[in-house]
């Protein structure tokens, strides 16, 4: 039970940072670790806690679509009809008939228990989540370089560092509490900022200090910035040669070396394709001059968001990861790269190998030996995992493959590319979505609606960006139904398990050795493949008194089956951690305070698994990542996406409760989003603030005000991502084949359009 009558410590989960937070018996929320809370986590409590559950539009009961609109039912009613459509689509068009797309406030119980059942024991590889559309970038730049995925920084470095890089990084809107108090604090460092756009966070930096920079490069131009930079560091003696011969892959170092030493990399040459229209290209050269030298300080920190993930992808932080390398800049107070995330368990998605081709803990789906050593940890048959990958993300609008799609806690009718196209694909898919919240874009396509408790209501563990797990306690008693997602993903499991019981058929589940083809025909077979006691047994934690599973428990199994591999929970010392050492202060990171220790003359890293030590691999990036999106463009503008407005409106809705959850709710959404221009081309187009104007691509077309902004770069378009009522979104005009070939990651900001005075669509 919630003591509500005393002080209560839980997370605040809003965004990637995650941080300790107490509800006052009056239900204020007070900031009690490192960082503080921001508005935006404390509306989130201030709007919910103490609500009634009607006046916040939550789900009361598990719903049933039916021809006459949407029918309360049972829980055992709809955990019956959830299995049921399982076995069905399973049986008929096989495992890869399924789908799991989950959110990245999930618990990392319920992200655990969720690919053990669809990946493990459904032998679907359709399992994608929030993560493979905003940070997965940022691990698969790391992979390039590293051979795995964490981040090696942590926030105290920013307090540490000398110079700052942000990469479409705006932290003064998203990640406000880092922002103020870990790099404003640091006075003493100097901050770059690279961005197309003059965002809140370059004009707070100036304020701060005229001698912080604004590289403001065209989109598309972060790698061949930092090739130009690699360029200046290595003519001008600014490289370590020492940490390079130590812990970088000789053959690629030197082929990174001749590849910057004789592209168009000099500044002459590289400058003006990096200057937007209207700078003076010589103001430019004397801003990348000063950053340049910046890595010529002892202690650098560099931070990629989303901005850099969805425009460049994996390549434009292996670029940054680069510099680091070239310099030495690593796994030291003050020196390294920061991972800042979006949503508070992103990088537990990413661990535990939220996408298409990876098992948990990063190893790869097309490997027999990772899939056979999986299989062993979930204590399965070596065939039972399939062999075939998932579909990327993007591909949900053109496969075929799926029928039924399993969605928790966040809304694909609106963050999905191409969605247009998306939108008609849900229309034949049986989707089962969990959610707390009511949210009238998703309901017009789910069929099956099973309510979980909000995050204020949930016990659970959360990873942040800096590899910090921490534990988040119920702060009130869950509403009316609800569930928590973990025992949601179990009980569908159990059900599952009870119907192949009664159908009193023989599995298959003990054979050692089973092809691809024969596998698919103990599917089509009834579902033979699967062993019911098996997975029953998988998924009968022990609970609570009022049926929950408990942490304790499925921590313990995700701890165990970590071992071995790059991304085991332990702590400094190698000592497993415990959810005691989770539940105090401010939790534990794995490994302690570093993954690198850049001493010696050993690899600097490891892949996958820790014992396979390796060198360091300088990238080299492929001509295509070397065009700012403009030289290619061939006309229309690049649009740029972000979260929030511009101008004195963003003071209202930057802080409004919006992020990939539905708990904003859409009595909170404005009428119309605005679409920002730059002054120089309002004015070439005859464009005024207020106007109607329509955007329009190859993909579709929407129509909305314009506002007109010195802030947006020249040949740039800028438009919000939050959701409006009258359903502009940039995602309308994305494309889903356009996504990175390392991770699978869409790169929504590289979207070009063509601006329509007066509106009109297509």
């Amino acid at each position: 039970m919630v003591e509500q009558h005393s002080p209560r410590q839980t997370l605040c989960t809003f965004c990637g940072v995650v941080d300790q937070v107490t509800i006052t018996p009056n239900d204020k929320v007070r900031g009690t670790g490192s960082m503080g809370v921001c508005v935006k986590g404390a509306h989130y409590f201030q709007k919910h806690l103490g609500s009634d559950p009607r006046e916040v539009a939550r789900f009361t009961s598990p719903m049933l679509r039916s021809p006459y609109g949407w029918e309360r039912v049972s829980w055992d009613y709809a955990i019956d009809m959830a299995a049921d459509t399982i076995l069905a689509d399973r049986q008929e068009f096989g495992r890869d008939s399924l789908g799991f797309y989950g959110v990245g406030q999930m618990t990392l119980e319920s992200l655990w228990v969720a690919k053990k059942f669809f990946q493990g024991h459904l032998g679907t590889n359709n399992i994608c989540s929030n993560a493979e559309q905003c940070l997965a970038n940022n691990a698969g730049g790391h992979e390039l370089v590293f051979g795995n995925e964490g981040p090696f920084s942590s926030y105290d470095d920013y307090r540490h560092a000398e110079a700052i890089f942000f990469y479409g990084h705006n932290p003064a809107i998203n990640h406000p509490t880092v922002f103020q108090r870990y790099v404003r604090q640091n006075r003493a460092a100097v901050k770059v900022v690279v961005d197309p756009r003059r965002t809140d966070t370059v004009e707070q930096l100036l304020r701060d200090n005229p001698e912080n920079i604004h590289l403001p490069v065209r989109s598309g131009g972060d790698v061949l910035l930092n090739c130009v930079i690699a360029r200046y560091l290595v003519d001008h003696r600014a490289w370590d040669r020492g940490y390079v011969a130590r812990h970088a892959d000789p053959a690629l170092a030197d082929e990174f070396l001749r590849f910057i030493g004789t592209g168009p990399f000099g500044l002459d040459e590289a400058v003006p394709r990096l200057t937007p229209t209207g700078m003076p290209v010589v103001e430019m050269r004397e801003r990348i001059v000063r950053a340049a030298e910046l890595w010529r300080r002892d202690r650098v920190v560099t931070t990629s968001s989303v901005g850099i993930n969805q425009t460049v992808g994996s390549a434009g932080v292996a670029s940054i990861l680069n510099l680091h390398l070239l310099t030495g800049h690593i796994g030291e107070p003050g020196r390294g790269h920061v991972r800042m995330a979006g949503q508070s368990n992103a990088s537990a998605e990413l661990a535990l190998g939220y996408s298409g081709r990876l098992l948990p803990f990063r190893m790869r789906i097309a490997e027999e030996r990772d899939r056979t050593e999986m299989a062993a940890i979930w204590e399965l048959p070596p065939w039972r995992i399939n062999p075939e990958p998932g579909l990327p993300v993007a591909s949900f609008a053109t496969s075929d493959r799926l029928r039924t799609l399993f969605v928790f806690g966040t809304n694909p009718a609106r963050n999905f590319p191409n969605l247009r196209r998306w939108r008609e694909k849900m229309m034949d898919l049986c989707i089962v979505y969990v959610d707390s919240y009511y949210n009238p874009e998703i309901l017009e396509y789910a069929d099956i609606v099973l309510p979980c408790r909000t995050k204020h209501e949930t016990a659970g563990i959360f990873l942040n960006g800096e590899r910090r797990l921490q534990f988040m306690e119920p702060v009130e008693e869950p509403a009316f139904e609800a569930w928590s997602d973990v025992r949601i993903v179990c009980e569908v499991a159990r059900r599952v398990a009870a119907r192949l019981e009664e159908d009193a058929r023989p599995s298959a589940g003990g054979d050692a050795r089973l092809t691809v083809a024969e596998v698919d025909d103990l599917v089509a077979d009834g579902n033979r493949d699967i062993d019911p006691a098996a997975l029953d047994k998988a998924f009968s934690y022990p609970t609570d008194d009022f049926g929950e599973p408990l942490s304790e428990y499925v921590w313990n199994e995700v701890q165990a089956a970590s071992r071995g591999f790059y991304n085991e929970f332990v702590d400094g010392t190698g000592a497993p951690i415990t959810l005691d050492q989770i539940r105090a202060g401010e939790g534990v990171q794995w490994a302690g305070e570093r993954r690198y220790q850049p001493s010696g003359e050993g690899p600097l890293s490891s892949a996958v698994r820790r014992a396979e030590r390796r060198a360091a691999t300088f990238f080299v990036p492929p001509p295509e990542r070397l065009l700012p999106f403009q030289e290619r463009n061939r006309g229309g503008f690049v649009l740029i996406t972000g979260r929030g407005v511009m101008g004195d409106k963003a003071k209202r809705h930057n802080v409004a409760m919006f992020n990939s959850s539905t708990a904003t709710g859409a009595d909170d959404w404005p009428d119309e989003n605005s679409v920002y221009v730059n002054d120089a081309d309002a004015a070439r187009l005859g464009v005024t603030s207020g106007a109607r104007v329509g955007l329009r691509n190859e993909i579709g077309a929407i129509e909305c005000r314009a506002e007109v902004s010195p802030d947006v770069p020249a040949g740039h378009l800028y438009l919000t991502f939050h959701p409006d009522k009258a359903d502009t979104h940039p995602n309308f005009l994305t494309s889903s084949d356009n996504i990175d070939p390392h991770t699978w990651q869409p790169l929504l900001k590289d979207t070009r359009v063509d601006l329509v005075v007066g509106g009109g669509q297509p």
